[in-house]
C-alpha cells in the first residue's frame, strides 16, 4: 500500500475521523485528506507527529509494517482468495450443467442405440454439478463466517466503501458468470443456474449486515460511554 493508504488505515484503526486528526496536528481536514489520497506527502516532522498519534513508527507509515496494516493485508488476501474460489467454482458448476443438457440430453420415448452411454454421461455431469453447487454453498457460508471472525479477531477496520465494492463485485460475478450458460441451455430454464448464486449472495449479505450491525452497536456504546 502507498503512504496515503497506510495513513488512512492507521487512522481508521484508531477510530478517528479526518477532522479529529487534523485538529490534533494543526492542519485542515482538506490537508489531511490530501495526504491520505496521495495528492501531497507530509514532511518528516509531520510524519513523526502522525506516528505519535497513531502509535506506530516510520516503518508503519512508510512501508505498512505495523501489526494493524499487516493484519489488514492478510484479511484482504483471504477475501480475495475466497472471491476467486467462489467465482471459479461457479463457472465450473455452470459449465457442467450446460454440457450435460447440451451434449448429453435425455430424450423421452424409445432410446436409440448408445443411449445408455449418453445417460451415464448425463448423470455423471449432473452429479458433479450438484456436488460443486453444494461445495459453493458450504464455502460461501464458512468463508464469510471466517472472514468476519478474522476481521473481529485482528481488529481490522475496513472502509465501508471497500466492503460495498467487494460485495458488489462478488455478487455480480456470481450472477453474471452463469448467465451465458443459462440463456443457451436447451433444457433447463435460467432459474436452475441462479439458485446457488442467489443463496451465496444471501449468505454474503447476512454476514455483511451482521458486521455493520455490530459496528453500529459498538459505536453507540462508545458514544454513551463518552457522555458518562
Amino acid at each position: 500500500m502507498s503512504i496515503g493508504e497506510n495513513l488512512r488505515q492507521l487512522r481508521l484503526e484508531k477510530g478517528l475521523t479526518q477532522a479529529q486528526v487534523a485538529e490534533k496536528v494543526g492542519l485542515t481536514r482538506q490537508a489531511l485528506s490530501s495526504y491520505e489520497s496521495g495528492r501531497t506527502r507530509p514532511d518528516v516532522q509531520m510524519l513523526l507527529v502522525l506516528c505519535e498519534i497513531y502509535e506506530t513508527d516510520l516503518d508503519g507509515i512508510l512501508y505498512g509494517r505495523s501489526q494493524a496494516l499487516q493484519a489488514l493485508r492478510r484479511l484482504r488476501r483471504a477475501a480475495a482468495g475466497l472471491l476467486a474460489v467462489l467465482l471459479t467454482l461457479t463457472l465450473i458448476s455452470s459449465s457442467l450443467l450446460f454440457c450435460a443438457n447440451r451434449f448429453f440430453p435425455l430424450k423421452e420415448g424409445p432410446q436409440a442405440a448408445g443411449a445408455s452411454a449418453v445417460y451415464e454421461a448425463h448423470i455423471r455431469l449432473t452429479q458433479a454439478w450438484e456436488t460443486i453447487d453444494g461445495l459453493i454453498l458450504a464455502l460461501a457460508f464458512i468463508g464469510f463466517l471466517v472472514l468476519l471472525v478474522l476481521k473481529w479477531a485482528w481488529k481490522c477496520r475496513v472502509a465501508l466503501k471497500q466492503r460495498v465494492l467487494y460485495v458488489a463485485a462478488l455478487g455480480a460475478g456470481l450472477l453474471m458468470l452463469p448467465l451465458p450458460f443459462a440463456l443457451s441451455d436447451p433444457v433447463f430454464p435460467p432459474v436452475n443456474y441462479c439458485i446457488t448464486p442467489l443463496l451465496g449472495n444471501l449468505y454474503m449479505l447476512f454476514f455483511f449486515a451482521l458486521d455493520l450491525g455490530t459496528e453500529l452497536l459498538r459505536a453507540r456504546g462508545a458514544r454513551r460511554g463518552h457522555k458518562r
